[in-house]
């Protein structure tokens, strides 16, 4: 547990004594009147009871809010204008024995890295990189210029890459936005697999890369029917039961991934599918030197020190003792003895 969880945990403990202590406090203050043996003034002593419950409300906002902003476990959404200084697209390769299927037309892995290169070519002046992955990512180029070096390594996404199996397309999202984001960079994020994922974390990295400001796209392969998977040397994939494994396109896993990275999904077989991704791709590359609105997290703290401060001057003016005369049981007044009276 991290300290700014174990803060906040305490934090909110401590309301529960406060939510007791002051439940009690109320309680025992509606009955005044009762005590006192007052009718008439009932009905504006209850109207003071509210307004206290309403400070101890108060009171309760005023501690979250100081504990959130001590935390530093809040950050909030903004908008920010900044000049484009650099394009980075990032090709990340499903390269598990899954896209070894040959779906008709050759490969899904050798369709995925044929897409890449004819994305990259509309691309002129950005930054390409290149990410493989099966269990685990590897980074076969890091973001250059030099199409010689990216086409080189695109050569190598492929089972060979690494030896773990699987499939991880978060660790795969992560890694390729691993990198410090330099400011004023447009980065595009182009993802190529079947939607077969063994990590469990895609749409969580999705997530991630878009609140740092990448742009995702899913470039799916693979067909709606199951097929055999086969491995590096041609031969077919069994399960712990013995029988063949087999794939499909999972377009649903790709659809969620999409949407949880706010980015686009389409079917490399679609006739438009190219046309749309390398759209984006171009965009980023043609932005240099223009600007652009960057959402970014900043820290909630200053927001959360306003409410406080608000919560706690409203809880001292609801808590301003109660003014208006409430009735009091009659006192006769004491009688005043006859005295001698001189002649």
């Amino acid at each position: 547990m991290s300290n700014a969880t174990a803060l906040l945990v305490w934090a909110f403990a401590a309301l529960v004594p406060y939510t007791f202590l002051q439940v009690r406090f109320l309680s025992k203050l509606l009955k005044v009147p009762e005590v006192l043996g007052v009718a008439g003034g009932s009905g504006i002593w209850k109207r003071y009871v509210a307004r206290r419950a309403a400070a101890s409300v108060a009171g309760g906002v005023f501690w979250i809010a100081c504990a959130l902003a001590s935390a530093g476990a809040l950050r909030l959404p903004r908008y920010v204008s900044e000049p484009v200084l650099g394009a980075e697209i990032a090709f990340v390769v499903d390269a598990s024995n899954s896209m070894l299927t040959t779906d008709g037309q050759g490969s899904r892995l050798e369709q995925a890295r044929e897409f890449a290169a004819r994305l990259a070519a509309t691309a002129e002046g950005a930054s390409l990189s290149v990410v493989a992955f099966r269990g685990r990512p590897a980074t076969l180029c890091p973001p250059t210029r030099d199409r010689r070096a990216f086409e080189e390594a695109l050569r190598w996404a492929g089972p060979t890459v690494t030896s773990s199996a699987g499939s991880d397309v978060g660790s795969a999202i992560d890694e390729a936005t691993r990198p410090a984001f330099r400011a004023g960079t447009a980065r595009v994020v182009v993802v190529f697999s079947d939607g077969n994922d063994t990590g469990g974390e895609a749409r969580a990295a999705a997530a991630r890369a878009a609140s740092v400001g990448a742009t995702l796209v899913f470039v799916g392969f693979g067909g709606p029917r199951d097929v055999p998977v086969i491995d590096v040397e041609g031969r077919p994939v069994s399960g712990q039961d013995g029988q063949p494994v087999l794939t499909s396109l999972d377009e649903a896993a790709l659809r969620d991934w999409a949407a949880s990275g706010h980015g686009l999904f389409v079917r490399a077989d679609d006739p438009g599918a190219f046309a749309q991704v390398a759209a984006i791709c171009n965009g980023a590359a043609m932005s240099l030197g223009k600007r652009r609105d960057v959402r970014v997290e900043v820290d909630a703290a200053p927001a959360l020190a306003f409410v406080a401060l608000t919560a706690l001057g409203l809880s001292l003016v609801l808590s301003a003792p109660q003014h208006s005369r409430i009735a009091r049981p009659e006192a006769h007044p004491p009688r005043r003895r006859r005295g001698k009276t001189s002649a």
